[in-house]
């Protein structure tokens, strides 16, 4: 019985491991650069459903909510895959995210979904968004979206695909609002409504090419010149993930 618990135990963790988003930190950037760019209709509709419409706060509950085993059958709704040289074909490969995207859609606008099922549905939108602005969250097909290719970060060993998640936005030591904060000082206006249009396959696509840049480096003991090879693509990804969650709640509840 020890064996079998301490397997399962295993298989478990390796598998939510794979499904982890941007950390706690990177979901909650997101959500607040988001909160700038929504109307006030959207704010409306949103504090109409969960009491405020702060989406920082709610960034992490997709996460939060797989030590609950009736959420056991979402495991594989955090990511996609496109493997090199294929396009995006729905059932093809591992993960649902981009078809539970356009379903949680679905369920907000419809005249016919319970308030119950529109709070998680927006609490999984607002998730879910920024997943898949992370570009390992668009799986090669190989490593379990860099899971399986182990590095060290600052000599300290850990894998890629947590780089991209917690290790890079972490290195800098600011809070989520300083972050955001940070990052929303040198955005380029011109750039919102473009971004705000774009469509879930545009950036699922843009993932799949630049998660290629994530696996550039030649040591494998990752440090400075990986951070700052990649803190400006880190942090376009972000900007765009919130930037892009306003818009498509903005269509929503337009």
């Amino acid at each position: 019985m020890k064996i079998k618990f301490k397997h399962s135990l295993f298989i478990f963790f390796i598998t939510v491991q794979f499904v982890f988003g941007w950390g706690k930190t990177g979901h909650r950037i997101v959500g607040e650069i988001a909160e700038n760019y929504l109307t006030k209709n959207s704010k409306l509709q949103i504090k109409k459903l969960i009491g405020h419409h702060d989406l920082s706060r709610i960034s992490n509950w997709a996460d939060e909510i797989k030590s609950n085993p009736k959420w056991d059958h979402a495991w594989d709704w955090h990511y996609c895959t496109i493997p090199d040289g294929e396009n995006y074909e729905k059932g093809k490969h591992k993960g649902q995210a981009v078809e539970k995207v356009l379903d949680f859609t679905k369920t907000l606008k419809s005249k016919k979904s319970t308030k119950e099922d529109k709070v998680i549905a927006l609490k999984f939108l607002v998730h879910l968004i920024g997943d898949l602005h992370q570009p390992l969250h668009v799986g090669n097909g190989t490593d379990r979206g860099g899971n399986d290719v182990k590095v060290k970060w600052f000599g300290e060993a850990t894998n890629l695909h947590n780089v991209w998640d917690t290790r890079l936005i972490n290195l800098q030591e600011l809070s989520y609002t300083e972050y955001s904060n940070y990052l929303l000082l040198n955005i380029d206006y011109s750039l919102i409504r473009e971004w705000q249009g774009a469509n879930i396959l545009e950036f699922i696509n843009e993932s799949k090419e630049l998660r290629k840049r994530c696996y550039e480096f030649k040591d494998s003991d990752l440090s400075w010149d990986y951070f700052y090879n990649n803190k400006e693509l880190l942090e376009k990804r972000l900007i765009q993930g919130g930037v892009r969650l306003s818009g498509e709640i903005n269509r929503i509840f337009k």
